[in-house]
């Protein structure tokens, strides 16, 4: 039956993208019809990857194997409350506008497009005729023409050459069905073994850059971990600093009023303190 497929093909809006054995698929619309071709056959040739594509992409990174805090329940439901308040301001594009879209001339046939306008109508799908299997004697005012007994001797022979044809193919199954069943058996296990072996050789490939990435990591887990403590020892130095300073300028102050307070003149020694009496007199003179 063709309804669940054209029944499918009706929404325009279908659209997805699915991992295959040569790279990713795409399955668009079209005309409201689902469409399949391999995405971008050429999009590792220049070096440029289908991430790529994503706004911002370099300001991704993972380090797994060194970021073990990521997996406490604090840390995961700091990141969850990101993602959410990301999610409700996350205006969704079309990822797949620059994409072209293949020619399938087989969904646009006459019988595709008349079963497709049929769905759109919600008009019931026409059962099958099978008056034509049948073989029934004329009667009544038929049975004095002599088209209908010609009808009927032709449905006759019809079904007389499907039984020959269903006998041949019983007696074909009895000679050689086993085999056939054989046959067929040896080329299902040798396709298994072959796919046994690539998958087994996609799982080692896996397994090898999950192994490279893990010592990559570790290697320069020191160096990271070195860098990150030299950090916050610059961080808590420069704080010691700047609280030194703030004390030191606030005993500067306090000194600088002591002297006021006593008509001390420290001009010699306190350069800020005689440009800051210099300012004051250029002032009141100004004023004066």
């Amino acid at each position: 039956s063709l309804e669940p497929i054209v029944a499918l093909a009706s929404s325009r809006r279908a659209s997805a993208r699915v991992q295959g054995p040569h790279g990713a698929l795409r399955i668009a619309s079209i005309a409201g019809w689902p469409l399949e071709r391999p995405d971008r056959a050429g999009a590792m040739a220049d070096g440029r990857l289908l991430f790529m594509d994503n706004e911002h992409y370099a300001l991704v990174d993972a380090l797994p194997y060194i970021d073990t805090q990521l997996g406490a329940a604090e840390v995961a439901r700091q990141v969850k409350e990101l993602i959410d308040d990301e999610m409700t301001r996350f205006a969704p594009r079309d990822y797949l506008a620059d994409l072209p879209y293949p020619e399938l001339p087989l969904f646009s046939s006459q019988v595709m497009r008349a079963e497709k306008e049929r769905i759109e109508a919600g008009q019931p799908m026409a059962g099958i005729d099978v008056s034509k299997y049948r073989v029934e004697q004329p009667e009544g005012l038929p049975a004095q023409d002599h088209a209908s007994w010609r009808k009927a001797a032709t449905s006759a022979q019809m079904q007389l050459e499907y039984n020959r044809l269903r006998l041949t193919n019983l007696e074909m199954l009895e000679r050689w069905g086993g085999k056939a069943w054989i046959a067929h058996s040896a080329v299902v296990r040798a396709t298994e073994r072959e796919l046994l072996g690539e998958v087994t050789g996609l799982r080692a490939e896996r397994e090898e850059v999950n192994k490279k990435r893990k010592l990559d990591q570790i290697s320069c887990g020191n160096e990271l971990r070195r860098l990150a403590y030299e950090l916050d020892r610059y961080r808590s130095d420069n704080s010691e600093v700047e609280e030194g300073l703030r004390q030191a300028e606030q005993e500067v102050a306090r000194l600088r009023q002591m002297a006021a307070d006593r008509d001390v003149d420290i001009s010699m020694v306190d350069r800020e303190a005689a440009a800051a009496a210099a300012r004051r007199a250029a002032e009141a003179e100004a004023e004066a």
